[in-house]
């Protein structure tokens, strides 16, 4: 699934540009709910994403990547920025600004696979009505929505016999395979999945994994794939955004951001993945305390007060997002004022990631 690591990028047009996101939550007190104040959940990210690829999108509970993935949706309204997307038809729409009357000829292009297999599907509904239910959205008969749905139960591993059957009577990994084939029903280019396998037996996560690349492959997907474990993030995406309290703190191709972190964060996310060698030291990189207050305007670096490489110009300036590494056609952006004098430790080949 990595193979477009090594493409050119220069003569390809993103799928999705995101562009200076913000998203702010108000804060309300009293009794006619005055506005005291916002929390800063999604502040000023950039990325893009490219045909083919899959980008991960990864950081701590509460770093505001699920937040991102429903601004893009436009499941929740931006607060500011722009968020490019190419539609099938070649059109590039803004979907941070589109009418909502104008979202639904879009939304097919775009779609969703949700965290939670058991919460996601509806209990009162068979199969057959929960991924036909887009298809008739967008005007499919009776005779064609049961013939797309067996199509794409074959397509995701189960039996189209199944179409009358009820969520309760099949597994997690099979419930979160119907959740896949409702949101490729409508032929999507881009899929975002948010944790599609956290919630799944770590037998069945590599099974789930394989058919999002298997699917990738039949159907040319591009994904953004939501995630806090560093070992399917290597083993899936081609790059790494990695999200600190709103803030965009690093973006590298996947091997590069692994073998050498640029930003004191990554590398505590790196470092907490246990090690199978009783003689390796792990947690040296882990951090303590309290991630800022996002509902208060942060003066310097968001990760200042955990960094112990911190510096008194690490709280007094904002850091920008920069290239670190003499290379264009493959930069490795790091949020961090000192990321080219401290050395950090990324993951060696002999570590369970490796």
């Amino acid at each position: 699934m990595k193979n477009l690591e090594n493409k050119d990028k220069k003569n390809i047009e993103p799928i999705l540009e995101v562009q200076e996101l913000k998203k702010y939550f108000s804060l309300q007190k009293g009794f006619l709910g005055k506005v005291t104040g916002y929390v800063r959940a999604v502040n000023d990210v950039t990325f893009s994403v490219y045909p083919g690829e899959t980008l991960g999108l990864v950081g701590e509970s509460g770093c505001g990547k699920t937040t991102v993935a429903k601004v893009i949706l436009r499941a929740l309204d931006a607060t500011g920025g722009n968020v490019f997307l190419k539609t099938v038809k070649g059109k590039r729409v803004d979907m941070a600004i589109l009418e909502k009357k104008e979202l639904k000829s879009v939304r097919r292009d775009i779609q969703m696979i949700f965290q939670d297999p058991y919460s996601s599907l509806n209990p009162r509904m068979p199969v057959m009505e929960l991924i036909a239910e887009p298809l008739r959205a967008y005007g499919w008969n009776q005779k064609q929505c049961e013939k797309r749905v067996e199509e794409l139960l074959s397509l995701v591993g189960l039996d189209p016999r199944y179409t009358r059957r009820y969520p309760h009577a099949f597994s997690g990994g099979q419930r979160q395979r119907i959740s896949i084939a409702r949101a490729l029903a409508l032929n999507p280019s881009l899929v975002v999945a948010d944790e599609p396998v956290s919630a799944l037996d770590v037998s069945v996560q590599a099974q789930i994994l394989n058919l999002l690349e298997d699917m990738q492959k039949k159907m040319n997907l591009t994904y953004i794939f939501i995630t806090h474990d560093l070992s399917v993030v290597r083993y899936i995406c081609n790059r790494v955004v990695v999200m600190y309290a709103g803030k965009l703190a690093e973006v590298a191709q996947t091997e590069a951001l692994f073998n050498k972190p640029r930003h004191p964060y990554t590398s505590a996310l790196l470092s907490a993945v246990p090690d199978i060698d009783p003689h390796r030291k792990w947690l040296e990189e882990t951090v303590s305390g309290e991630v800022v207050d996002l509902s208060k305007e942060i003066r310097g670096c968001p990760f200042a007060p955990r960094c112990k490489y911190v510096i008194q110009r690490c709280r007094d300036i904002p850091p920008l997002l920069e290239n670190k590494v003499d290379n264009k056609e493959h930069p490795h952006f790091a949020a961090c004022h000192r990321s080219n004098e401290i050395d950090l430790k990324g993951v060696s080949q002999t570590h369970p990631l490796g």
